[in-house]
């Protein structure tokens, strides 16, 4: 059962006790309440429900939220509040023939005194239950807080829904698991609404998009609001008047509007309703208030142009006040309004929004709206159809089609568009060459024609643009160039400009080997991206590789703290790297020493990643997980053996060089191509980082020289991964027992437990049973392993094999853990004190302990 559900059933189940004589649910941040409400009451299963709703207008007059109750008692005496709680309780009786009856209360903060106090005194019966649902608990009334204080009603925790709960959430309703990416996409489209939540799991369209593939439940696209959701979305709004309607459909298409345009529209009433309901809310900055509609699935509402947004009448009631607005979102509602009505746009404001739409990362939305544009450029006047093409290929690209983008790119560069689009074209042919590895002739191609149609005195600043993106594409294949442009030039000042100066640093310093410099210039990048709307098609590039080598160089805080600021900050391009993120979080548990969690996300990348348009990143998924699967004996091995070989697409030279050396530790190095392939790394081939991967492969590999190449490769880095790897391989090359010891502590205190078993490897190498030397300091740092590592690694085998107790021995760890002798212990078993005390002596040693008080405070 899902962490929603358990919570809705308990309340529903405590409705209909007589622990408490009612509940509170507060839902002043969930759009929708009234859904979680009727959860609640399905769980309780009442045999009648009746309702009574408190409203602002009547506030003052006694029991009027109560005329639902009365209509039976025309002529009661509302002086005498006994008549009336008789008459309210023969009203429920007649209803419910004395069966169970839940009364649900709505809008609490409206309620008078001595409504409150018949409700409450119904409350009393055994079969009557009280729900109540109230916006912020600010405003609740102060006889429902004294009967909160003493118990009388008890208050729903509506938990908050992390990536986790939505996961199984998922689970319990699909049967399946869900990339933890995935679910945080979900997360982000629904607005944390648990309403919207249960309509996404729910709908059948968007059940047809869910794909149950090996064992892994994936969205091969992004997830979009589908015609089911959009009307169920405004049968939850129906009940509203019409003003909370314009209300709430205006402040959508507007995406940001201001407290005061509101208000002056349709007065403080309706926005107050929709603020307590959580369907808008407000923020203020500069000593402006503005709101927005909430959650955002709303805004996905307009550009399906379902039946609210194709009204005229709303359209010219507000679009003038909405003119100067301008905000990207709002822009592009407001676009598609005008199309939904019939009002005509021109082709400038189309191809603005569709920009716009691509920048945001919605290219169903681009591609929707390019279809109303001319796709012919040899008769182009105004540039339009030439820049609609290049947007076309942006939409194709985000959608996965990278093939067809490049071709598109590759026909307008022909074309002739003139100078404003080709440099479009090279910005985007860049980014395409960045991201996957693809199209690095077209991009030569793009550039060349760019600089043939410059115009005369062209800009330096744009000089700077061509020759960091020159360096940016050496650096890219592991060439370091002679005089670096970030190394002869200040940092600019246009953003765009310094976001490839930034990337350029980061990437000169990850081929010098500073990862920690490498990381915190494009850690400067990706600051640009998330501040600068325009720069937000490079954001899957930056943040991939930022997050590539801090996983790299075992960085785990910093990785932490990237992904939840991203996450959080719900950078609109994030759900492109599903499949990516399983990368990470597999690199990651494989280094801290969860091999078997790591291969689980692994295989969720491999199947996300087949669908994805980063499928570049699936060699390395695959190499990966081939590489786990040998790591501890996963008979999936020859599966993602045989996968891998039949892939054809590498991406970048970096990424391809460290699958294919994955793959090398799998095979024969002697005969294995992946192998000679990992021994013939150059410093030109490779960065710094890389080259210290593959000394620790071929480490494992069996190597004899790696030891001696990875000391002397590793010496000069400073992060954390290559750290401990230096100090591993040293004392492997020292042979000291002590050494060993002291380097394994030191991997675990960076956070780099994948690399202890060797060193353990290396302790128990020459020794000849269990009573050697070195058991005990290996057995004490055994204790100190994830125990997933403990179990699955197989150079850890012989260790857990030498400290294994035998029978004789657990008996006598059980008869000193409780508190027997040495006497008494040697008399029940019919031997000598010399005896006990060699016995006691081999089990300290087996189980690294220091004296006889320590034994059974940490079996095994």
């Amino acid at each position: 059962m899902s962490t929603l559900d358990g919570v809705l059933q308990a309340a529903g189940r405590e409705l209909v006790t007589s622990q408490s004589g009612g509940l509170l649910l507060t839902t002043s941040s969930v759009f929708g309440g009234d859904f979680l409400l009727s959860r609640i009451v399905a769980s309780a299963d009442p045999f009648h429900t009746v309702g009574v709703q408190g409203t602002l207008s009547f506030s003052g007059v006694p029991y009027a939220p109560l005329a639902p109750l009365l209509q039976d008692s025309p002529d009661i005496d509302f002086e005498s509040e006994l008549e009336v709680l008789s008459a309210v309780r023969e009203r429920i009786e007649r209803l419910t023939n004395g069966k169970s009856c839940v009364v649900v209360v709505r809008n609490p903060e409206h309620l008078d005194t001595a409504s409150i106090a018949v409700l409450t005194r119904l409350a009393e019966s055994a079969h009557i239950g009280l729900l109540i649902r109230s916006g912020p608990r600010s405003l609740i009334p102060l006889e429902l807080e004294i009967a909160l204080a003493d118990g009388f009603i008890e208050e729903v925790q509506i938990p908050v829904l992390t990536a986790a709960d939505i996961t199984e959430y998922f689970a319990d309703i699909l049967g399946g698991t869900l990339p933890t990416l995935s679910s945080t996409l979900i997360r982000d489209v629904i607005g944390g609404s648990p309403v919207l939540l249960e309509m996404v799991t729910r709908d059948g369209q968007i059940k047809d998009l869910l794909q149950l593939r090996d064992g892994v439940w994936i969205l091969p696209r992004e997830l979009t609001l589908t015609d089911r959701m959009a009307e169920q979305i405004f049968r939850l709004i129906a009940a509203y008047g019409p003003q909370e309607t314009d209300v709430l459909l205006t402040v959508a298409l507007a995406h940001q509007i201001p407290l005061e345009v509101v208000v002056n529209l349709w007065g403080v009433e309706p926005v107050n309703s929709l603020l307590l309901e959580g369907a808008l809310s407000q923020q203020e900055d500069a000593g402006q208030i503005w709101l927005r509609a909430a959650p955002p699935i709303l805004g996905a509402a307009i550009r399906q142009r379902v039946e609210p947004f194709r009204s005229r009448r709303l359209w010219e009631s507000v679009h003038h006040y909405l003119g100067d607005l301008t905000n990207t979102p709002g822009i592009i509602h407001r676009v598609m309004w005008k199309l939904s009505v019939g009002v005509t746009v021109d082709d400038g404001d189309v191809l603005t929004s569709a920009v716009m739409a691509n920048r945001l990362d919605l290219p169903d939305t681009a591609a929707l709206l390019l279809r109303l544009l001319p796709s012919d450029t040899s008769a182009d006047p105004t540039g339009v159809a030439a820049a609609a093409e290049v947007q076309r290929a942006r939409a194709e690209f985000y959608d996965g089609r990278t093939d067809l983008a490049l071709s598109r790119l590759r026909n307008l560069v022909l074309s002739d568009p003139g100078p404003e689009v080709m440099t479009s074209v090279v910005n985007l042919t860049f980014q395409i060459n960045l991201a996957t590895g693809m199209g690095t002739s077209a991009l030569a191609q793009a550039i060349r024609r760019r600089t043939a149609v410059s115009p005369a005195g062209t800009s330096a600043e744009n000089t700077v643009v061509w020759w960091l993106a020159r360096d940016l594409q050496q650096l890219a294949a592991g060439i370091i160039p002679e005089v670096p442009v970030v190394e002869s030039n200040g940092l600019p000042a246009d953003p765009r400009v310094a976001l490839f100066w930034h990337l350029v640093a980061g990437e000169l310093h990850c081929r010098r080997g500073d990862l920690s410099a490498s990381t915190r210039e494009l850690g400067l990048a990706l600051d640009l991206v998330l501040d600068h709307e325009p720069l937000r098609n490079y954001g899957g590039h930056v943040l991939t590789r930022l997050m590539f080598l801090m996983a790299g160089g075992g960085f785990w805080e910093e990785l932490t703290a990237l992904q939840a600021k991203v996450t959080d900050g719900r950078a609109p391009w994030i759900k492109r790297l599903i499949g990516f993120w399983d990368v990470v979080d597999g690199l990651t548990a494989l280094r801290r020493g969860r091999p078997e969690s790591a291969l689980a996300h692994f295989r969720t990348a491999i199947v996300v990643l087949r669908e994805r348009d980063i499928k570049q990143f699936r060699p390395l998924a695959v190499s990966l997980a081939a590489y786990t699967s040998w790591l501890i004996g996963d008979p999936s091995l020859q599966g993602y053996v045989g996968e891998y070989r039949r892939l054809t697409h590498w991406g970048p030279s970096e990424r391809r060089m460290l699958a294919e050396a994955y793959l090398g530790v799998v095979g024969d190095p002697s005969a294995d191509p992946s192998a000679r392939q990992a021994n013939a790394m150059t410093p030109e081939a490779a960065s710094p980082q890389v080259r210290a991967e593959l000394s620790v492969l071929l480490v494992q590999g069996g190597s004899g020289s790696a030891v001696d190449v990875g000391i002397g490769i590793t010496a000069e880095l400073s992060d954390p991964r290559a750290r401990s790897l230096h100090t591993v391989l040293t004392a492997l090359a020292d042979g000291n027992a002590s050494r060993l010891v002291e380097a394994a502590e030191f991997c675990l205190e960076q956070g780099q437990e994948l690399l202890v078993p060797v060193c353990l490897g290396g302790l128990l190498t020459p020794s000849a049973g269990s009573n050697s030397p070195g058991v005990r300091s290996a057995s004490k740092l055994l204790s100190q392993l994830d125990p997933e590592l403990q179990r699955v690694h197989p150079q850890l085998a012989a260790l857990r094999q030498a400290t294994r107790l035998t029978p004789r021995e657990a008996t006598i760890a059980a008869d000193v853990a409780a508190g027997k002798t040495t006497k008494q212990i040697a008399r029940e078993h019919g031997v000598s004190i010399r005896t006990v005390d060699g016995h006691v002596e081999s089990i300290l040693t087996k189980r690294g302990l220091s004296s006889r008080k320590d034994i059974g405070k940490a079996p095994r």
